[in-house]
């Protein structure tokens, strides 16, 4: 079981507020991935051309293909955090997973209101160890 602890909860019309401003900032770093990731992508393949071919792959190459690696990873993570930092967890870049805490005023029970890429709304949740298999409808929120 995962132990969270949340920066701020969301009202499903916070969460709907807050769409606009996630699917820009997950255009952007759609771009920026994807210009990094085709640098690691080219760079292993040269490296497995060589391999291949029978020539010796340097360590300066092995090198470059780690540093092109390590920049996807710190931007990746860097995304993640500039999500963290509005409060909002960005569970999956590539499919624009996001999950805004919520927290039901009746009965202080925490859940995740979800959404991804290509939803018009927020429409599901789920409890904070289901998942995304374990969304429900927006409509059976508790209160």
């Amino acid at each position: 079981m995962t132990t969270y602890e949340f920066k701020k909860f969301f009202t499903v019309e916070d969460a709907v507020e807050w769409i606009p401003w996630v699917v820009e900032q997950l255009k952007q770093a759609h771009a920026e991935l994807r210009e990094l990731q085709d640098g690691v992508i080219l760079s292993k393949r040269l490296l497995l051309a060589r391999k291949n071919s029978g020539r010796q792959t340097s360590d300066a190459d092995v090198m470059a293909l780690q540093k092109r690696f390590d920049a996807f990873e710190a931007a990746v993570n860097r995304w993640v955090e500039r999500f963290a930092e509005q409060g909002i967890l960005l569970r999956d870049m590539q499919s624009g997973l996001i999950d805004f805490p919520y927290k039901a005023e009746n009965s202080g029970d925490v859940y995740f209101l979800c959404w991804r890429l290509k939803e018009d709304g927020i429409f599901y949740f789920h409890g904070l160890n289901e998942g995304f298999s374990g969304r429900h409808p927006i409509t059976l929120l508790p209160d």
